[in-house]
């Protein structure tokens, strides 16, 4: 488990929204467990209610790129539950962060990191997404390339191009949505999908033209 020490694990973008994101978030805290016992999330009536209307938002969101990363749908759902407790536990700290969802997303991101090196391997990244993205075709791969080729390459891109990237092609989630789970503008998560691209079709040997078309529809 990460240790939150008021330092914080996600360093504020450039594009960052207001600073009072969390006070937007749901405050019927009843509708919020109601939902989130729909998507399959465990929410605990313990947490701070405005946690857990942030693990209704983007608890799945969550638990999709742990298990991505981990390559084990089990791992993945004590890892989350992990860093809420450790949001719960830290709360009044995360509210003093100046983007309270950047913050958290950064939590989850460290939190995988921290247990990768515990268990003394890579990130499962690049199998795990193959599988699921043969399992379910997505349009936005084939303006790039759909072989294994294209997971090791997005493994391999920046922090921030790589999570837009997840979130948009890999799971398949819209815009807006990927803003508001990283914490970042709708604007910063085109300019970071735009870079990733740029340098996924110079890894594939891709015409960049193409992919900047693509990106464009």
């Amino acid at each position: 488990m990460v240790g939150i020490d008021g330092g914080g694990r996600a360093d504020a973008h450039d594009d960052a929204p207001s600073p009072q994101a969390h006070q937007d978030l749901p405050e019927r805290t009843g509708e919020a467990e109601a939902e989130a016992e729909v998507r399959g999330l465990a929410a605990d009536v313990s947490l701070p209610d405005d946690l857990v209307a942030l693990l209704v938002m983007y608890g799945e969101a969550y638990w999709e790129y742990a298990r991505l990363h981990l390559g084990d749908a089990d791992a993945a759902d004590v890892l989350v539950d992990d860093v809420f407790a450790d949001l719960a536990a830290h709360w009044d700290v995360v509210l003093q962060q100046e983007n309270v969802e950047e913050f958290c997303w950064g939590v989850l991101r460290a939190t995988i990191d921290d247990t990768l090196e515990l268990l003394a391997r890579p990130s499962a990244f690049t199998s795990a997404a193959f599988v699921f993205a043969m399992a379910d075709a997505r349009e936005a791969f084939q303006a790039l390339e759909s072989g294994i080729g294209l997971f090791a390459a997005i493994g391999g891109l920046p922090e921030r191009q790589h999570d837009v990237v997840v979130l948009t092609y890999v799971l398949g989630y819209p815009i807006v949505t990927a803003s508001r789970v990283m914490g970042i503008t709708k604007s910063g998560v085109y300019s970071l999908r735009r870079d990733a691209r740029r340098q996924l079709a110079s890894a594939l040997g891709l015409d960049e033209q193409n992919a900047e078309k693509a990106e464009e529809q």
